[in-house]
């Protein structure tokens, strides 16, 4: 053993016997045994063959190092020599830590070595699918990083708009049922089902909400009190309304002969004195004076597009008993003709009238009026019309001798001193001059039938069930068979509308002391002091917003009529100006309602003591009058605003002052879900943005008009042609195929139809550049132009730099948002079985939605862009 101790080391194939490399270390071991020169021993066999007594402690490393980091001592030197052996080492010191790995992975056994190798590839693979996550992975989405609305007004906005809409749908080419495609389910489950006439539609869904609102509010005022308090007053309408159904038919009669006695009796009355001695002037100038009815011709007070703008006696054409000139043109056996005269018939009937002359009596009347109709079209027709003229009373009593205007207006204004010299603005001059030669050439006998008639029409409505079934009938003639109105709607609606004042002083006076009240129990206080850094209250933040929305309106239309070529250079910076010095009230003026006595004082000679309630149309037509005529007297600049709101025949929560040059919003435009500043700025752009666009491009005809009288244009027919608008291409707007199938009825479009049209897709258009500028301005900071106020403080107040998204919408960007929300303000569905879409715009003075939905989705292409559809240039012009 001791011989050969030192000598022998035991190989590696000692250890694993079915290694294959102990084969090839026998071999080259016998070669160095056999001292061959050839066959130099490699650097690992050095490791695995060292003799002990020349490495005593030192490990593998430090033998590498001697062998190739000395001085040239290594038996490879001595095969190489030189040089070289200086080159070939450095080379080889490069690839030895590689060889190393490489050898010391070869000595391994195969199944440590598959181990090793596939270890190996599993960490290069998982750090290949690391890289590539990293390089790959998603970026978050900005609206799931994006503050959600919570508040209670974005969650009810978003359920409205989640439950008319279907997301689900394509809406490049699905829109409708995209936008809409629940609204008729929704209808249907209203409560409103089949008791709106016509359609249904965004308006009316308002008009519910409003009304019901309403029925709460006034169950709440206190029923008893003194009968002077404004609560009392809107109390007592209310009670007298909903116990109208306790009048009988006979008592509605006398009620009715009553009326007939005092314009001197009706003809068909068997004990009459046959039209003996009956004069029809002053049976026209007492329905005028006594109930506020007009037929042949209308007075009311309005301004003059002359300077300073103050106001005027206005005539304009009488009402009719259809809803428009257009019925008289169409087939007799139309259903709306043939309910009319139904109407007729029945009236006469209930009157005691025989069944034949009853037939006679509906003939006579239709045929009248549609006598006065041809007459006025000819007119409307003609190339000779003079518009808006100023005439005086001497005048007019040389143009229509026939008709005693004097005489009513001396009687309507009867503390206004009325003379020959008295001007007053006709409407068409030569629309009297014809109504005139109807009344001169008829008989007493028609004239008496038709002032009878015009006198029932207001009176059935407000009669015994009998009475008013016959109204309701026709109606359904009009809009399709549909359910009754239930009475709390009716008198909920009739309260609104003659007292319009009083229910919004009230409602925005509770609405300011609620608002109050919460601010108080809910401030902050901050070392015993109140934190002065709490949100605005709903009425402050709604008034502040809608200022700034306005300006950025306004600024966005004065640039679109800017740009708008087909506008007279002249005309267009006469706009301009108009629209820069026109100024914003919203709701009440505060000197009006902080004053208790104000509204007391502004109601003090309205009386509603009558015992039935068709004997209250006289008591609010006196009034109404009273303040009609007050607007001819001087005026504060209050009730100059306060009259501007409510004296209109059919009040507005939008309206321009001609006087003032004013925009006039109400705040009870707020009380629904319709508008808050808490909305998404895209959402209020839509809806009420959209909405003060139609009355700001409605003041634009105006403007041209007063340029027109401002510059004695008006008197020359031609020149003023020059300056007038274009005339709205209907056929353009609605397509080839809409204004095909509905040619006629699209001929027989009145003027203001169109032009609500108009008003529409000019405000689409114009709304959503304005809530692109609007968004740009506030990401910048920078001000609204026109808006004095301190622009960055209030839009942090306002919270208009979070931009939340809207719960249930929250992919939906603000474009998208603003298309979504502004499509479904054209949702509709047609009522019971009749098709109302084609007449409605002469019904209602107002195109169906369903053609509005498709000319904006086709002509205003911001709206399927903005939801990445694909879209045509727009054919259509005149259109800002």
């Amino acid at each position: 053993m001791s011989i050969n101790q030192g000598k022998y080391k035991p190989s590696i194939c000692a250890i694993d016997e079915v290694d294959d490399r102990c084969l090839k270390n026998d071999d080259l071991q016998k070669q160095q045994i056999e001292g061959s020169e050839t066959a130099p021993l490699t650097t690992n066999q050095q490791k695995l063959h060292i003799e002990p007594s020349s490495h005593v402690g030192k490990d593998v490393e430090s033998q590498i190092d001697d062998n190739i980091g000395g001085n040239g001592n290594s038996k490879a030197d001595g095969v190489t020599g030189g040089t070289g052996n200086a080159a070939a080492n450095g080379f080889r010191a490069l690839l030895l830590p590689g060889r190393l790995s490489l050898d010391a992975l070869m000595q391994l056994s195969r199944k440590r070595r598959i181990l090793y190798i596939t270890t190996v590839c599993f960490c290069a693979l998982l750090l290949v699918i690391i890289v590539m996550m990293i390089a790959f992975w998603p970026e978050v989405p900005f609206y799931f990083r994006a503050e959600l609305c919570l508040e209670k007004e974005c969650v009810q906005t978003s359920q409205q708009l989640l439950l008319w809409a279907n997301v689900s749908k394509n809406p490049c080419h699905d829109t409708y049922e995209w936008a809409c495609g629940n609204f008729a389910r929704e209808y249907a489950e209203n409560d409103y089902y089949v008791m709106k006439r016509g359609e249904w539609n965004y308006k009316t869904y308002n008009e519910y909400e409003e009304l019901n609102e309403l029925n709460r509010f006034i169950s709440m005022l206190p029923s008893s009190g003194a009968a002077s308090t404004v609560e009392s007053l809107i109390s007592s309408l209310y009670r007298s309304c909903r116990e109208i159904d306790t009048l009988d038919k006979s008592q509605s009669d006398l009620l009715l002969k009553k009326a007939i006695k005092s314009v001197e009796d009706w003809q068909a009355f068997r004990d009459s004195n046959r039209l003996r001695n009956w004069e029809y002037k002053k049976a026209l100038v007492h329905l005028q004076a006594i109930y506020g009815i007009f037929p042949y011709y209308k007075v009311s007070v309005e301004n003059r597009f002359n300077k300073p703008h103050d106001y005027i006696i206005t005539l304009d054409e009488g009402e009719i008993g259809l809803p428009d000139r257009y019925f008289y043109n169409i087939d007799q056996n139309d259903e709306i003709v043939r309910g009319y005269k139904l109407l007729l018939r029945d009236f006469a009937i209930n009157m005691g009238i025989v069944s034949n002359e009853a037939d006679l009596f509906a003939d006579e009347i239709f045929h009248y009026e549609k006598r006065i109709v041809s007459h006025i079209d000819a007119v409307k027709q003609s190339d000779e019309s003079k518009l808006n003229e100023i005439k005086t009373l001497a005048e007019m009593k040389t143009i229509a001798p026939s008709l005693p205007i004097m005489e009513s207006l001396q009687a309507i204004f009867s503390s206004t001193k009325i003379s020959d010299e008295t001007e007053i603005l006709v409407r068409d001059v030569n629309v009297f001059r014809e109504l005139s030669i109807v009344v001169s050439t008829s008989d007493k006998k028609p004239i008496n039938n038709f002032i009878i008639w015009s006198l029932a029409r207001h009176l059935l409505p407000h009669l015994s069930q009998e009475y008013r079934n016959l109204v309701e009938n026709f109606d359904h003639a009009i809009y399709g068979r549909t359910a009754t109105y239930p009475r709390w709607m009716v008198c909920s609606q009739i309260v609104r509308d003659w007292l319009p004042f009083a229910v919004d002083a009230l409602q925005q006076h509770q609405n300011t002391e609620r608002t109050k009240s919460k601010r108080y129990a809910s401030q902050d206080y901050k070392n015993g002091e109140p934190d002065s850094t709490h949100y605005p209250s709903k009425s402050q933040g709604n008034d502040a917003f809608l200022r700034l929305m306005y300006y950025s309106l306004q600024n966005q239309l004065k640039d679109s009529v800017n740009q708008a070529n087909w506008i007279d250079k002249r005309v267009k910076s006469y706009i301009i100006d108009k629209l820069t010095t026109m100024r914003l009230q919203i709701g009440i003026p505060e000197e009006a309602l902080n004053e208790k006595t104000y509204i007391e004082e502004y109601y003090d000679n309205l009386s509603l003591n009558n015992l039935y309630f068709v004997e209250y149309l006289e008591s609010i037509w006196s009034f109404r009058k009273m303040r009609m005529e007050a607007k001819l007297r001087a005026m504060s600049i209050v009730d100059t605003i306060v009259s501007e709101m409510y004296t209109r025949e059919t009040p507005q929560p939008i309206s321009y002052s001609n006087i003032l040059n004013m925009l006039i919003i109400s705040r009870g435009i707020a009380a629904s879900e319709y508008y808050d500043y808490r909305y998404p700025i895209p959402i209020n752009f839509a809806r009420i943005g959209a909405d003060i666009l139609e009355v700001l491009i409605d003041s634009i005809y105006t403007f041209v008009e007063q340029y027109k009288a401002e510059h004695a244009i008006l008197t020359n027919e031609s020149l003023a042609a020059q300056f007038d608008l274009p005339k709205v291409d209907v056929s353009c707007m609605l397509g080839a195929a809409v204004a095909h199938n509905h040619a006629s009825e699209l001929d027989e479009l009145s003027t203001h139809a169109l032009r609500s049209f108009h008003y529409t897709l000019s405000a689409a258009r114009i709304a959503a550049r304005a809530q692109t500028t609007f968004i740009e301005a506030i990401d910048a900071g920078s001000p609204i132009i026109g808006a004095s106020i301190d622009q960055w403080l209030t839009y942090e107040n306002l919270r208009l730099t979070q931009r939340p998204r809207m719960p249930g919408l929250r992919s939906f960007n603000e474009n998208e948002l603003f298309t979504l929300a502004y499509m479904q303000k054209h949702c509709s569905t047609l009522i019971a079985d009749k098709d109302y879409a084609p007449i409605k715009p002469h019904v209602e003075q107002q195109l169906a939605e369903e053609y509005l939905f498709k000319a904006t989705w086709q002509h205003i292409q911001f709206l399927p862009r903005s939801i990445s559809c694909s879209t045509t240039e727009a054919r259509c012009s005149n259109i800002l």
